[in-house]
């Protein structure tokens, strides 16, 4: 019999909102069952991390949709549907499987009751007014003094140590429950290890939910794993059976906690008390539910003010105007309200809380239109709810915190926000811990600015019992004015401790003699080009009597070093501040007078000429707004771009960098030399692996041949285990330098494979401290190709025999150098043309590290193909790529690009070391798929523009969301030599997915290029732009880059009636959000 439903077209229609006015009964999308139905849904859920195989699915089907889980599953995401579930007359919660295991522990706690348990009532009504504003603020002191500890023991840890968010704020909410809710100390602060008890819950939760997601045959299977569990529910049970038992035996009426509430409140209703039973298991639902949740928000709100630097800025300067250097006060909390948005805005963002589960009391209609049964569980997927764009608007996915201000909260559509459940069933705690997380995040930003200790970390998630953030390190380092007391109650006012600081300082006599004179280097950088320059200043300062010390911008807000003299050194990323430098930039930018009295400095800036609207445009400002905030300028700024010659202007400024700071600095210091040593042996030794990570080959093939141009490959890699992608982002590949360049270097210095290579008395930190193979050096340590430096030329000249002087003297002239430069001479193409021999020693020395290289994913995580085994994120990516091998302009043979020659050499089942690194976050598809999106590139520029038609096709697949218009401007050389997916292309353009406008440069009488193109369909480009579409360019920035934005300024133009003047203010305008570019040079 065919479904009554069922239109013939093998998909659910689109689903209509719930305030649709229809009468006519819809089916709810479902994703395909497996097995013809057997397994149902199961394997799209991965059981480690269930939420996450919700978001995916919901991504593809929309804001409503059925699961087979063994039982009927319905999702929903958006506010309209959850709307109407919160209903409280038409729905009650659901206990799930998950909660269901945890009864063991909690049984029928607040948290884990049945609807129909008596226990559940009496609680509620006995509980809730110890949990009213009164009752919290009776534990405003309890509070104050376990987060009093932890913020202690982070400025004892001094600003270099890595603090491991998710333990220590598990530690702070466990400690704080045990001491408000029953005067129980746990003391995490002060053992290097959890509490047992911690412990023992963390192995019962973990327990419990791989058991929800396992049969009863392996329920009854798994003898050992469940003794274990019921072992450790036994340990816990009678602890809390202990800490009621004792306090029964000597009571404490005088005591505000909850526990003297269970032990002695009457419920109005039955005049019954709390058995003994079930204060045991709500003391536990308290430590289980209250610790996740708040340890989870606190750490994602750190993580997003960090990546929020103006938000972070924005906070800490309400925290000193409300409380300063006092101790915060019960009376503070009121007034700090951007701290407040900041934690619900994390807790929209960020919930640590995926779901919570609801069914119908009655069989109902969802939407007036989808039918469900009492037996069907309802799952609200908060992140969907949290993002949806009819409440949140465009910017969704951005921390905002200021949406929650000024009557923003209260204006708020209903049940729009619902981190802590839905009425009756919702978090009992939530004023407790609303009024912790305040108190904890003004106690750490009144006294430390903070860091991540890898500026490169991005979110990564991880799945217990709740979400939180996986892997996330930060570090703090205490502001100037602070001292070890600000802020503890008891301790020494600061401006007292502040003199006896001074007075100390004062008398302390310096030592004259062999001191050298301390110099810091701030370095901003995403690429380590940066922090590379940095590192060479380093090793040089000691032979001058200088000693640097080298720290990340960020590391420097509120912390620019008065007492001696501070080296620049940042970058700019299309006009934006580096990851590690945003902070700074962002504190720099809102500081006003003259603050920075008394600190000299000097700024060193990298970029590409290719961005020509914001070349330097970051170390230009620094300069300027440190200058104009009262610094002293001890050197003039020096600039240098990676185009052309990213190392001689750098080799020049630093020499003249490091004669100014030993006249400045006033060291007398006789320049040392260092000599690096190399020994050779042939002693084969084992070298130890690195600790990196490797992904594998799965598919490597050709896709294009040379004929018009080089050939192009496309990859496909199953990435190392954990990653993580998103359509937009880039593989950042470590390559090896190819083996003809290889054999000349070794030849150079008549060495062999297997020969051993020791280095000593180098400072270098990428050349290897242990004897390593000179293959394995010369192939993945250093780079061999890069172009010849100016300092490098005059080293290699040096070494001219006496007979070879009057030959090679020209090559000391600039201009023969420049010549050098523009031909690429590597330090290897010099040294065989001049026939000049150098001691091994002095080449490695020359030589510099060898660096990831990345390229656009051009794959979606969406698509099934990337993710075969459907785990809770897809574990292969795609890359598309040029193979570059032309003759060398040096005329030394043929130039094989580094890492290119590389990929095109590896075999399926080969392991590469690489890594995701995140894009830009404007680099991305709309969340919302009925935005149009004209895509534009050229050659492998087309690589995220196939992971974004891609995606649309993974979405069309499924059937249920409608996807707006898309086109796509792709230039080539021609139609059947080059056109990169050309068949993939046809197909998603045959089903609708995508509009392809081709633009071919070698085929037929005149060339027509991508800007051609555009401008021919600049109507229908014009209508989609205007119905508020995004456009995307990738490729050449010197090329696609510029005519890209010329032709959309002709176009603008012509449309208006502007001048040039206001069409490229009108083109920057764009870049801010709806024109992202992602070129290269």
């Amino acid at each position: 019999m065919s479904c009554p439903y069922d239109d013939g077209s093998g998909r659910a229609p689109h689903p209509l909102s719930p305030s649709a006015e229809s009468t006519e009964l819809a089916p709810i999308p479902q994703p395909p069952q497996y097995l013809f139905g057997i397994l149902g849904n199961l394997l799209d859920i991965d059981p480690s991390f269930p939420s996450k195989s919700i978001w995916h699915l919901a991504s593809l089907y929309g804001p409503i949709f059925k699961l087979n889980l063994s039982e009927p599953v319905v999702v929903v995401s958006n506010q309209k549907f959850i709307n109407e579930i919160c209903d409280e007359t038409r729905f009650v919660k659901a206990i799930g499987k998950t909660l269901t295991e945890v009864r063991a522990l909690t049984g029928d706690g607040l948290f884990t009751a049945y609807p129909e348990e008596k226990n559940w009532w009496i609680a509620h009504r006995t509980l809730v007014p110890a949990f009213g504003p009164l009752g919290i603020r009776k534990m405003f002191g309890d509070m104050l003094d376990i987060s009093s500890q932890m913020v202690l023991k982070w400025d004892r840890g001094g600003p270099e140590y890595a603090i491991d968010c998710s333990d220590e704020l598990t530690r702070l909410a466990f400690d704080t429950i045990g001491l408000c809710a029953f005067s129980y100390r746990f003391n995490e602060f002060y053992s290097d290890h959890a509490h047992p008890f911690a412990q023992q819950m963390a192995a019962v939760l973990l327990e419990s939910g791989r058991r929800a997601s396992r049969t009863s045959v392996e329920k009854q299977i798994r003898i050992w794993s469940e003794r274990e569990r019921q072992e450790n529910v036994s340990k816990m049970h009678n602890l809390a059976d202990e800490i009621v038992a004792e306090r029964r035996k000597n009571p404490q009426p005088d005591k505000k906690d909850l526990l003297n509430t269970m032990i002695t409140a009457v419920d109005r209703e039955t005049g019954q008390k709390l058995s003994d039973e079930n204060i045991r298991f709500n003391m536990i639902t308290f430590l289980v539910a209250g610790h996740e949740t708040t340890s989870g928000t606190l750490s994602f709100c750190y993580y997003n003010l960090l990546k929020n630097p103006e938000k972070l800025h924005k906070a800490q300067q309400e925290v000193d105007e409300v409380v300063g250097n006092d101790v915060l006060q019960i009376e503070h909390l009121p007034k700090l309200t951007y701290i407040d948005a900041c934690i619900k805005e994390t807790l929209r963002l960020s919930s640590p809380i995926g779901i919570f589960t609801v069914r119908p009391k009655e069989d109902t209609l969802l939407g007036g239109r989808y039918p469900v049964t009492t037996k069907t569980v309802i799952q609200t997927n908060l992140k969907g709810l949290h993002n949806d764009r009819e409440v949140w608007g465009d910017d969704a996915n951005v921390f905002r915190p200021e949406r929650f201000l000024n009557g923003g909260f209260q204006a708020l559509p209903p049940n729009s926000w619902k981190p802590f459940g839905n009425g009756m069933r919702g978090c009992i705690g939530r004023t407790f811990a609303e009024q912790e997380m305040v108190m904890n995040v003004a106690l750490v930003l009144q006294r430390f600015q903070l860091e991540f200790a890898d500026p490169a970390y991005e979110l990564q998630l991880k799945s217990t019992l709740t979400i939180k953030p996986g892997n996330f390190k930060m570090k703090v380092r205490r502001r100037p004015g602070k001292t070890l007391m600000t802020g503890i109650p008891g301790g020494i006012p600061t401006d007292i401790a502040q003199k006896q600081k001074n007075i100390v300082q004062e008398a302390e006599v310096k030592t004259p003699g062999s001191h050298k004179s301390p110099v810091t280097i701030l370095f901003g950088g995403n690429s380590g080009t940066c922090e590379s320059l940095a590192e060479d200043l380093e090793v040089k300062g000691p032979d001058y009597g200088l000693q640097f010390a080298v720290r990340s911008l960020d590391s420097a807000t509120e912390n620019i070093p008065t007492d001696q003299p501070v080296v620049i050194i940042t970058a700019s990323y299309e006009g934006q501040p580096p990851d590690n430098a945003k902070k700074f930039v962002t504190w720099l930018e809102h500081l006003d007078k003259s603050p920075l009295k008394g600190a000299k400095y000097t700024v060193f800036g990298v970029g590409n000429s290719d961005w020509v609207a914001t070349f330097h445009r970051i170390p230009k400002l620094v300069d300027e707004k440190l200058a104009a905030l009262g610094a002293s300028r001890f050197l003039e700024a020096g600039y240098t771009n990676a185009k052309t010659d990213l190392v001689g202007p750098w080799e020049d400024w630093s020499d003249t960098l490091l004669g100014t700071l030993q006249t400045l600095c006033g060291s007398t210091s006789a320049i040392e030399t260092n000599e690096l040593v190399v020994s050779v042996s042939k002693e084969i030794q084992k070298v130890r692996d690195e600790d990196t990570t490797f992904g594998t080959v799965i598919i490597n093939r050709e896709l294009v041949g040379t004929e018009v141009g080089p050939a192009k490959r496309h990859l496909e890699v199953r990435l190392p285990e954990g990653s993580e992608y998103t359509a937009g982002d880039y593989l950042a590949v470590i390559p090896k330098n190819p083996h003809d360049i290889l054999g000349r270097v070794l030849a150079c210095f008549n060495l062999s494979d297997s020969d051993m290579i020791s280095i000593k008395g180098s400072k270098k930190k990428f050349l290897p401290t242990e004897p390593i193979s000179a293959i394995d050096l010369f192939s993945s340590a250093v780079e061999l190709s890069t172009p010849i430096t100016k300092r490098q030329l005059e080293t290699i000249l040096a070494h001219a025999r006496p007979e070879q002087k009057t030959n090679i003297e020209k090559f000391g002239d600039n201009t023969i150098y420049q010549t050098l430069l523009e031909k690429r001479y590597s330090i290897i193409d010099v040294l065989e043309e001049l026939f000049i021999d150098i001691p091994l020693a002095v080449y490695i020395d020359m030589l510099q590290p060898l660096s990831p290289r990345q390229y656009s994913i051009s794959s979606s995580p969406l698509h099934p193909t990337n993710n075969p085994a459907r785990r809770d994120n897809a574990d292969i990516a795609t890359i598309t790529f040029d193979v570059l091998s032309a003759p060398a302009l040096s005329g030394h043979g043929i130039y094989n690009g580094v890492a290119s020659t590389y990929l095109a050499s590896r075999r399926p089942g080969d392991r590469i070391s690489c890594f995701v690194r995140r894009t830009n976050v404007g680099f991305r598809l709309p969340a919302n798929p009925e935005i149009p999106v004209i895509m534009i590139a050229a050659g492998t520029g087309l690589a995220p523009m196939r992971a974004f038609i891609q995606e649309r096709a993974a979405i069309a697949e499924a059937g249920v969301l409608k996807l707006g218009p898309a086109m796509l401007f792709f230039g080539c050389r021609h139609e059947d030599k080059d056109f990169l997916y050309k068949d993939e292309l046809k197909e998603w353009e045959r089903k609708g997915v995508v509009t392809v406008k081709p633009a071919f440069s070698k085929m037929g009488d005149k060339p027509v290029y991508v800007q051609d193109v555009i401008y021919e369909n600049r109507e229908e480009a014009m209508r989609l732009f205007q119905s508020g579409g995004k456009i995307f360019c990738c490729g050449s920035a010197a090329r696609l880059g510029k005519s890209a934005g010329e032709v959309c300024k002709r176009i603008y133009r012509e449309d208006k009636g502007c001048t040039e003047e206001e069409a490229e203010h009108w083109l920057q305008a764009q870049k801010e959000d709806r024109y992202v570019s992602d070129v290269f040079g």
